[in-house]
Order: C-alpha cells, then structure tokens, then sequence
C-alpha cells in the first residue's frame, strides 16, 4: 500500500518542506536592508592655501605663507539603505545628513607675529554609493557569527564656508599698520563664503555582530576624502585702525583659498534585514 509521500522524501534536510525555499537559497536572495547609528567625525589637520588663479590677487601669494589648523571633531547620525546580493557581498546608499564644523587655525603673515587666530564655519552633506564584502569571521558564545568587512565608496558632497575671520591681536609691532584700534579693537581679515559641490571617495573596514535574525550590530572606521574646499573668488574685508584711530576698511578681490578636506569617522549603528517584511 502506498502512505503520502514515498520513503525517498525522508532524504530531505531536517526543517526543509516540500514546496519551501530551503535557508540557503533564501540567504542568497537579494535582500535589503536599513541601517541607523552615530557616528563621531574626526577631520584631518589641514592648510588654508591659495586655490585656483581667476585674475585677482592671491591672499598668500607663496607656498610659505597659509592658514594651518583643523576643523573640529563632530558626532553625527549615520542613515543608509542597502541590499544583500549574496551572502558576503552587499550594496549601499548613504547619506551624511548636514553637520557643520568650526575651524580654528593660525595664519603665518610676515610681521602679524606668532598669534594669528582664524576662525571659519563648514557646513557639509554627503551621499554616497559603497560596495561592502564581508570576510568569514568567527563563531561567538551565542552561536552567532561576527562577520569583519571592508568596503569603498564614491558620491558628492556639498559645502558651504563662511564667517572666515583672521585676526591679528599681537603683530611684530604693536604701533605699526596693525595697531589696535582706539577701544582695543583687534585688526582682523574677513573672507568671502564659499559654496559648492565636489566628488568625494571613501574606504571602510569594519565588523558586523549579530544581535538577533536580521539585526547586526555594526562597528566601524571610515576614511574619506572629500577633495578641495573653497572660499569664492570675491572681496576680502580687511579692517585696520590708523595712528589716529580712525577705522579703515578696505575691499580688495582676491582670488579663491582652498583647503585639503580629510576625515577619519568611528561609527556605530544597527542594520535592519527587511526580507521579513516585505
């Protein structure tokens, strides 16, 4: 006599069911996922130098002379959205929500002294698109497995600098051309803002820890690059104070400044799977 199903169906694996994917070709589905964290952005020291020639003059006019500082640590959120192609290879988009950064460096002007204070504002986003592989990575206690990962991205970033400020409180010669005003107003140099958008390009390693079925815990470090930051080529403010302490104000085009933008980012998020979900 013949009972369902033949004795041969007994060879299937133990939680398989006719009819049903089997775990691994429904680990190898595209599935995608979100992903939401903090993350705390450390950029690199840097130099405010003169950029690009239009026809004006230059603010430093030598490779000697610049504005060396950096722009400040910053904690921002971390948002992407992506998909699992396979198991070990994956696909993310990702955005820098605007975050703004406050600069502070020194300027090295002939006879300004050693203190030259500058102080600047970066506004910034990012998007980026970023392939990520994850690496075989190891059993924990829980019996789940903690995968590292490495990863490269490329996108655009946008910028916005401004209230840029030089100031010279202690020139070489307290009674020369950069004296202090008559209520001991420091003489300073105000630069144009500056706006723009610009390739960016970035290099992730990390590691994925599994909190339960479709929740890892992601921690990693990121470098980015994001190219040359710019004042517009426009009018620079300088303000001095004569002998008799009439104030003078002179505007005087000068051509853009730049500065090499580099951060070093440590982030922590969580990744969602949405395969459930859909």
């Amino acid at each position: 006599m013949v009972h369902g199903q033949p004795a041969a169906a007994s060879d299937k694996p133990a939680g398989s069911a006719v009819g049903l994917p089997s775990v691994e070709s429904k680990a190898a589905r595209n599935v995608p996922y979100l992903s939401m964290g903090i993350a705390m952005v450390r950029p690199e020291g840097a130099r405010f130098v003169d950029g690009d020639d239009s026809g004006q003059a230059a603010l430093y006019g030598s490779e000697n002379l610049f504005d060396a500082g950096a722009f400040d640590t910053r904690v921002q959120f971390h948002l992407a959205a992506g998909i699992r192609f396979r198991p070990g290879l994956r696909m993310q988009l990702e955005v820098g929500p605007p975050r703004a950064f406050d600069w502070r460096g020194n300027t090295n002007y002939r006879n300004g002294g050693k203190h030259q204070p500058s102080e600047a504002t970066l506004d910034s986003w990012q998007l980026v698109l970023a392939g990520l592989y994850d690496l075989p990575g190891w059993t924990l206690n829980s019996g789940g497995t903690a995968r590292p990962y490495l990863g490269a991205g490329a996108g655009v970033a946008g910028y916005r600098a401004s209230s840029y400020i030089q100031r010279f409180p202690d020139p070489d010669d307290p009674t020369g051309y950069l004296r202090r005003g008559p209520e001991d107003e420091i003489p300073f140099t105000a630069l144009p803002d500056g706006t723009g958008r610009i390739f960016t390009w970035t290099l992730t390693a990390g590691v994925a820890v599994p909190v339960r079925e479709g929740v890892h815990l992601d921690l990693s470090y990121r470098y980015t690059d994001m190219g040359k930051i710019e004042t517009d080529a426009a009018d620079v403010t300088i303000v001095r104070y004569r002998a008799d302490g009439i104030r003078r104000e002179i505007r005087v085009p000068i051509n853009a400044t730049a500065v090499d933008h580099r951060t070093h980012t440590l982030a922590m998020s969580l990744r969602f799977d949405l395969h459930g979900r859909r």
